[in-house]
């Protein structure tokens, strides 16, 4: 083979990120994937990338990484500035699209990723990691906290998830003042109470609000709409707008009979828990069934293993529908836990010597449905028994809309709040984004709403 099919080659293959050993990883909760580790593993992936449509105007014609992003986040430019040698210049781009990209690069799903067009015939170019490493190994540029003159309006916003944060933070960057009320005693939403450490570690996340609240965001925990005051209390005390950013945090249940005396669990009752340190049950050498393929899936199988049990997913799709990363599902297997695909629960059972556990039916794949995977369809007659001490479900997540007059608003078959191109509800004065419009989302979604609808704010009281 001549050097330059050689380099053909390699230019193919992306550059090995680094994990801890599955036999370190399995005895703790320290993060998995290091990314990369120095600068020049860094530039060597920057290497690969095909510069797509790098003479075009990127608001005409953008790139895939930048088109797929739902920020928008020209990763194209960002790997073209490393591979210049502009460091400063890279990470105005990453900070202009995300206030907290530390946390947000480590759970991304990665759709700049997906769609990069080195994939086609090879690896993908790891661009969540390298946008990682620069914002690991670099700190925020000094107009980070730099806001602009006090505008003399105030805007309140229900939730400090992804989506509130981000809103905050780019209100006071146009010298808005930002109050963010938390019904619960701890800041960060699904990404404090739902993701664990693996994933994303506490001090990451913790320091990145750290900068959120320099930049003179006021943040108040234990206040929601449901105990504490209702909307109309709100612009009384003075505000001129309110954010809706309670996220996704009420678990859907399996319709199904039988479930005592099995021990069921939702899923994000089972990650708060332990994120927490409020009691999780004990599950040294207990048989553990965990339903669902998303991430809290994945991520609650993860937790359970390290805590001891014989863990096992259950999903009735193939492994592709899975809305898992892909990262996150070789790290689930390689952690040794076994999923088993196209299978489905019907009912759980408890016999009278004592063994309990679920009663699946196989499953065949149909037409394609409004998600645009294939159908699931139980196969007849073609039953098995899964057993387990506990069930774990994860079958997706709805919205708790306690403490709102939903004859007020207009909500959604899906439970979600209804709004228009500009994220305004049918009530004035009243904004909402993330997943309580989307529906269960990324954070990255919640991100780019947020900023979205910081924009439209500013736009609006100005």
């Amino acid at each position: 083979m001549t050097d330059k099919e050689q380099k053909l080659v390699k230019s193919k293959v992306a550059i090995a990120r680094h994990y801890l050993p599955v036999e370190e990883r399995l005895k703790n909760f320290e993060e998995v994937n290091l990314g990369y580790l120095d600068l020049e593993e860094v530039i060597r992936e920057c290497e690969r990338c095909h510069q797509c449509f790098k003479n075009s105007d990127p608001k005409i014609k953008p790139p895939p990484c930048m088109k797929y992003c739902p920020t928008h986040c020209n990763s194209r430019e960002i790997i073209r500035n490393v591979l210049d040698n502009k460091i400063e210049e890279a990470l105005k781009i990453i900070y202009k699209h995300y206030p907290f990209p530390r946390s947000v690069e480590r759970v991304c799903p990665g759709y700049c990723q997906l769609h990069c067009t080195a994939g086609i015939k090879g690896d993908p170019i790891q661009i969540p990691m390298i946008k990682r490493f620069l914002v690991d190994n670099y700190s925020p540029l000094e107009d980070y906290f730099k806001c602009k003159p006090d505008l003399g309006k105030k805007v309140a916003i229900l939730g400090s998830g992804p989506l509130g944060l981000t809103v905050a933070f780019y209100l006071r960057k146009y010298g808005i003042k930002v109050t963010i009320f938390e019904k619960h005693d701890i800041i960060g939403g699904m990404l404090t109470t739902e993701i664990p450490e693996f994933r994303l570690p506490r001090a990451v996340l913790n320091k990145e609000i750290e900068n959120l609240q320099h930049c003179g965001i006021e943040i108040i925990t234990n206040k929601s709409v449901d105990k504490d005051f209702g909307m109309d209390q709100i612009f009384d005390l003075g505000y001129h707008v309110i954010v809706i950013g309670i996220g996704a945090q009420k678990a859907k249940s399996l319709k199904i009979p039988d479930k005592d005396p099995i021990i069921v669990i939702q899923a994000l009752t089972f990650l708060k828990k332990h994120n927490l340190e409020k009691g999780t049950p004990n599950l040294k050498n207990k048989k553990v069934v965990v339903i669902g393929g998303g991430s809290t899936a994945t991520d609650a199988a993860r937790v359970a293993k390290r805590l001891g049990a014989d863990v096992s997913i259950l999903y009735r799709r193939e492994k592709e529908h899975m809305p898992a990363g892909t990262v996150e599902i070789e790290d689930t297997e390689n952690e040794g836990i076994h999923i088993e695909f196209l299978i489905k629960p019907k009912e759980f059972y408890c016999t009278e010597d004592k063994s309990q556990g679920v009663v699946c039916q196989k499953i065949e794949l149909g037409d394609i449905d409004a998600s645009g995977r294939p159908t699931p369809i139980p196969i007849d007659d073609f039953e098995i028994k899964v057993e387990a001490d506990y069930i774990i479900e994860a079958i997706g997540q709805d919205i708790d809309l306690s403490g709102f007059d939903t004859h007020k608003f207009n909500i959604s078959k899906s439970n979600t709040f209804i709004v228009n191109e500009k994220f305004f509800t049918n009530v004035p004065k009243v904004l909402a984004g993330g997943d309580c419009v989307l529906g269960s989302k990324s954070v990255v979604d919640a991100v780019a709403h947020g900023k979205i609808i910081a924009d439209q704010i500013y736009d609006f009281l100005k």
